[in-house]
């Protein structure tokens, strides 16, 4: 199988040879005059490369399986439409990491780099559309970036649970096609197969938390902050930003187990930091700049906002929380905002913002003889005091 390129098959730095002796070209095809150092350009790099990866995979399923071409389409629709259209922010921390670190590292950034770092920024991408296109099942959810859930196409339905699992294949197909012969290899798989499992791990942490989506005091007094940590760790910080950052961090070399353990001691007190700010937003933050209305009161969701109050209310106030919170009605919402006025949360929130910074900051600081800064410091700084 020839898959698409616009490389010299020559370049024997981005061919393979397949077990039948064919010779598959790795070649990304994205306009080489962009400057990679410019995110703005990189973002547009990022964005162009899917369409290769894309049609790398459709093509192994045509040529290897004999696919008929609406079976390939249906294929090409579901990446397209699923893996495309977010931010991709966990997908350009990797190319925008390895960038970095070729240059702290006096590394040169090579063809073959830049190919690898936008592979493994869309294997992650991928792996989020698998928990995407699942989460919005099991929540019933309508739209996902704007349209509606994969799921709710009248051609799809519940065939969505089958198209997660082609989605991971596709993961796997990447990482086998442009790292199987490199000393890697398994280290990629078992980063994204431990971080796969981690993070349905800590979906079932979730959904359990609210079994089959009950409310009530019986489960609202289940609730802690230990249980909260615990979810978000697992559901949210391995795979938005420690498999950013490991993922650069092996490609370019720095691959130690201590250095590995630094980045998911500080890739765990980050993505800590911005599940805590998701909640305080979904609450506070002004619908018309996040770009959506909060639901976690009326979803009774176990966030740092309720755990915190929990710890602060009395009697009557408790009272409060059992009675109102979960409640689709807006004025229940509007009491419990404003218990947690009361309890001065927007004052902690704050408080636990800047503390957190510093936190984060000095593990990053202590730790820059293993990991260099470069790695942790944009991404603390970005999210900093964010405000949607």
């Amino acid at each position: 199988a020839v898959y698409y390129t616009k490389r010299r098959a020559s370049d024997d730095k981005e061919m393979v040879e397949a077990k039948d002796g064919k010779s598959s070209s790795r070649a990304i095809d994205y306009d080489r005059t962009l400057d990679w150092n410019s995110n703005e350009a990189l973002l547009k790099i990022f964005l162009d490369s899917a369409a290769s990866l894309r049609r790398q995979f459709l093509h192994y399923i045509r040529d290897e399986y004999h696919f008929p071409e609406e079976y390939i389409s249906r294929l090409d629709r579901l990446f397209t439409y699923t893996c495309i259209g977010g931010k991709m922010n966990r997908g350009m921390v990797v190319v925008q990491t390895t960038r970095e670190l070729c240059k702290v590292r006096s590394i040169p950034l090579s063809d073959t780099l830049k190919r690898q770092s936008l592979v493994l920024g869309w294997c992650i991408e991928i792996l989020q559309a698998c928990f995407l296109v699942a989460d919005d099942i099991m929540d019933k959810s309508v739209t996902r970036r704007g349209q509606p859930c994969w799921y709710r196409h009248e051609s799809v339905q519940l065939d969505a649970i089958n198209d997660t699992l082609i989605l991971e294949s596709f993961l796997y197909f990447l990482l086998k096609l442009h790292f199987s012969d490199t000393k890697n290899y398994v280290t990629f798989l078992e980063l994204y197969r431990e971080v796969a499992l981690k993070t349905q791990l800590g979906q079932m942490l979730d959904l359990l938390s609210q079994p089959q989506g009950r409310k009530g005091p019986e489960v609202l007094h289940k609730f802690s902050r230990d249980g909260y940590i615990r979810i978000i760790v697992y559901k949210t910080a391995f795979y938005s930003f420690y498999i950013p950052f490991a993922s650069a961090m092996i490609l370019c070399g720095i691959d130690s187990d201590e250095c590995l353990k630094v980045s998911l001691d500080i890739s765990v007190a980050i993505g800590t930091k911005f599940q805590i700010q998701d909640d305080y937003l979904d609450c506070f933050g002004d619908p018309l700049h996040i770009g959506k209305v909060g639901t976690d009161i009326a979803d009774h969701k176990c966030t740092w906002l309720l755990v915190t109050a929990l710890k602060l209310v009395n009697r009557e106030q408790l009272l409060l929380l059992e009675t109102s919170y979960g409640k689709e009605d807006q004025s229940e919402q509007d009491n419990i905002k404003q218990l947690y006025r009361d309890l001065k949360i927007p004052k902690l929130y704050a408080s636990q913002e800047q503390e957190s910074y510093d936190s984060i900051l000095k593990m990053i600081t202590d730790k820059s003889h293993l990991v260099p800064t470069c790695v942790f410091r944009p991404m603390l700084d970005k999210i900093h005091n964010r405000t949607k």
